[in-house]
């Protein structure tokens, strides 16, 4: 089966990691590949995650467009149709790749603009779309002006209408989307969680000396609300709770609210953060809305104990294997650090990783997400 998906460069992002997950193991049992890359940058910052893969398997594409930077785009239309218009050549060239590669379906990651224009062009040429959830664009952009979020909305549904068959990460974010987005139950819907890595399912020894560690992981956003993270660290400081606090996250991210006391830390590779992971008491993720939560999940197949926001939808998972006491609202940072105090240097149970390893494990996710592209494939 040939299947086209959108590629990005992010190194460090959810959306790349399950991507990745899942080609290599559909390469594994031959499946080809169309990747599609939007490139919205006068420079592309760092190379190629998928090159490694034989050419003849994997056949990637990149579209360059620093001449048609979205927000501009958004500003200037009144419509989504009026944005449609704008990036009218971009879609001719997809439609273009997708005419020749001739893909049985398209697998799309997330619903911002690349994943709307290929959904544009996979839709005029007849090809099956499997729409696999991350974030909720709307949920992202909703502190937005109400004409830029109104045309995000539209963009999201849009992309959502399109889809043949969709793939939600969690029960969380296939209700945010029916209420939020199309206002409607969802047919032809699957809820999958986002596999793990083998990297991080291999069993491995926990530094068990420096167990009053705890540390945030992810991009500096918003919704990912790691100020939360910073307050957490300062009530624990109050209290006289002796531990270290670090903070991994993206090089540019504007940080003037970090304390001082906070070590900074950058992207890593998987390799990286399996090391990290396994050299911290706590993993703490506040998030005030998550379709998922990739890195909670990596750190808790590791053994190492996570803090998760009610708000996330791998607190699904959680709850599932009883690990209810890894799950908090972040709203009273004072019962926060009192389940911190608890929770930070604490073994997970064999029989509850056992059962969390199950759930999440690469090759039994990859073979349900492979179903759903085969029902939803072009029959040639």
């Amino acid at each position: 089966m040939k299947i086209a998906i959108n590629l990005t460069r992010d190194a460090v992002g959810g959306i790349t990691s399950s991507n990745l997950n899942l080609v290599n193991y559909l390469y594994k049992i031959d499946y080809e590949f169309v990747g599609l890359e939007l490139v919205s940058l006068m420079y592309m910052k760092g190379p190629v995650l998928f090159r490694h893969f034989d050419p003849e398997v994997f056949d990637p594409h990149i579209i360059n467009i620093p001449h048609l930077p979205l927000m501009d785009v958004l500003r200037r239309s009144r419509t989504l149709k009026d944005a449609e218009e704008a990036y009218e050549k971009p879609v001719k060239i997809i439609r273009r790749i997708l005419k020749e590669t001739n893909p049985d379906a398209v697998l799309l990651s997330g619903t911002y603009y690349l994943p709307w224009l290929i959904s544009i062009a996979a839709k005029k040429e007849g090809i099956p779309i499997v729409l696999w959830y991350s974030g909720v664009l709307s949920k992202e952009t909703e502190h937005y002006p109400n004409k830029l979020k109104g045309l995000f909305l539209a963009m999201e549904k849009s992309v959502v209408n399109n889809a043949t068959r969709i793939i939600f990460p969690s029960d969380l974010c296939k209700e945010t989307v029916e209420d939020l987005v199309v206002k409607s139950k969802i047919k032809s819907s699957y809820v999958i969680p986002n596999p793990v890595a083998g990297i991080f399912t291999d069993p491995s020894a926990v530094d068990a000396s420096i167990e009053r560690r705890i540390a945030a992981v992810g991009r500096y956003s918003r919704i990912k609300n790691f100020d939360k993270f910073f307050e957490l660290h300062l009530e624990l400081q109050k209290r006289k709770w002796r531990h270290t606090a670090s903070f991994v996250t993206n090089p540019n991210a504007d940080l003037k609210t970090m304390p001082k006391t906070i070590e900074l830390l950058p992207s890593m590779t998987p390799e990286g953060l399996k090391k990290f992971y396994l050299s911290q008491g706590l993993i703490v993720c506040p998030s005030t809305f998550e379709t998922f939560g990739n890195v909670p999940m990596e750190a808790a197949c590791l053994g190492i104990p996570v803090l998760v926001s009610d708000r996330m939808g791998c607190a699904e998972v959680l709850l599932k294997v009883g690990l209810e006491n890894m799950v908090i609202s972040f709203d009273d940072i004072g019962k926060v650090a009192d389940r911190a105090r608890e929770l930070c240097g604490q073994s997970i149970l064999p029989r509850q990783l056992n059962a969390l390893k199950r759930i999440l494990d690469n090759n039994f996710v990859s073979e349900e997400i492979r179903a759903v592209l085969e029902s939803a494939g072009r029959k040639k």
